[in-house]
């Protein structure tokens, strides 16, 4: 799953596959959604990126039962993600990788219905078909078997956006977009900030693929001396443990305050929210803080290598996608994927300069666009 070991992941796609081909016949019962459920479980233990792009589908299951008891079951690292979801919900931090503790606690609700939103872990499945009445769930290309363990089994296919995966599970409740939604907070710029010509700079993704997401140093090195030359302000984005990587780059750039400022660290998932919806540009590799700036129609470039950006990449029409060149580029689907060769040549083949060039054109595009109007929740 989204930030577990390899181990895991193989454990989970092996002996999770067996288990779910054993136990379904015993366990599906093709039952329809109940029409009033009391309570209702949601699973959606992954990463920060993939619970915003399934927040429209978790604003459609509350418009759908406006009047169940809903628990979001998560994991440790989107938790702050999950927080940001609108509407009145319980959150449960669930480990689904231990089925042992993981159907207790699922069962101790009594839920009517549960909702699993992964869309490809066999166990979280069978975590939703042990635990109560009523289930739906994915049934994704690269394991079909899995449509066994629910009652309504929902295709995911790893040739679409996962929006779109998102809102074919939206249509069983009756939605029919699937709008990402969230809340944020008021941002207010610490002084070394300048809002009105600052580029935010997104070095690291997370998870088990990030090396493979990363774009090289000294490509960072040369964006950002760039983007000073031309009057612009860098703002670094990540949480804490980013900052290192930053630092580098802004020795290597031979660059500081006010010129560069760290950020890392510094600014909440919600706040960072409404800065990215105001900020000039965010440049970014495939990480969740690049669906967050969709989900508030900020303005990115998003630099893709393993993932393509019709799978991944960000739905705002202020986004630009910019995808490596490389012919083993767009290799990762659901996560678990691995290079066909030297994965770091991946994004190696995005050259700065098509960087450069697409930020520099974006930015003066804003120049004279209007300034956008904060809709702080």
């Amino acid at each position: 799953m989204a930030r577990s070991s390899e181990l895991s992941r193989d454990l989970d796609r092996y002996l999770g596959a067996a288990a779910s081909i054993v136990l379904a016949p015993l366990l599906n019962r093709h039952r329809a959604l109940p029409d009033d459920p009391k309570t209702i479980g949601i699973l959606q233990p992954t990463a920060i990126g993939d619970t915003l792009i399934a927040s429209g589908c978790v604003v459609a299951i509350q418009n759908r039962f406006p009047n169940a008891k809903i628990t979001i079951y998560h994991g440790p690292s989107n938790a702050a993600g999950v927080a940001m979801l609108p509407g009145n919900f319980d959150r449960v931090q669930t480990s689904f990788t231990n089925p042992l503790k993981a159907v207790p606690t699922l069962r101790r609700a009594k839920h009517d219905l549960i909702i699993d939103l992964t869309p490809w872990p066999n166990m979280t499945a069978l975590c939703a078909r042990l635990s109560a009445p009523v289930t739906i769930g994915f049934s994704p290309d690269v394991n079909p078997g899995r449509a066994r363990v629910f009652d309504i089994a929902v295709p995911h296919k790893g040739t679409r956006h996962e929006l779109e995966n998102m809102a074919a599970m939206a249509t069983h409740f009756g939605a029919e977009t699937c709008p990402m939604t969230i809340k944020r907070t008021d941002f207010t710029a610490p002084d070394s900030v300048d809002s009105e010509r600052l580029v935010l700079c997104h070095l690291s993704a997370g998870g088990s693929r990030a090396q493979d997401k990363s774009w090289p140093v000294e490509y960072w090195v040369q964006l950002v001396k760039t983007l000073i030359q031309h009057g612009y302000q860098v703002g670094f984005t990540g949480v804490k443990s980013d900052e290192d990587r930053v630092l580098e780059v802004m020795e290597r750039a031979g660059v500081s305050a006010p010129d560069a400022v760290s950020l890392c660290g510094a600014v909440k998932l919600d706040a960072l929210a409404e800065l990215l919806a105001n900020a000039p540009l965010l440049i970014t590799v495939d990480t969740g803080v690049l669906h967050l700036a969709a989900a508030v129609d900020g303005r990115s470039i998003g630099l893709h290598g393993p993932t393509l950006p019709t799978r991944w990449g960000s739905r705002s029409e202020n986004a630009i996608g910019l995808l490596s060149p490389h012919e083993n580029a767009g290799y990762i689907s659901y996560g678990f994927e691995t290079a066909p060769g030297d994965p770091d040549q991946v994004m190696a083949a995005l050259l700065p300069e098509t960087v450069i060039d697409a930020a520099l054109s974006a930015l003066q595009d804003v120049q004279s666009a209007p300034a956008p109007q904060s809709t702080a929740v």
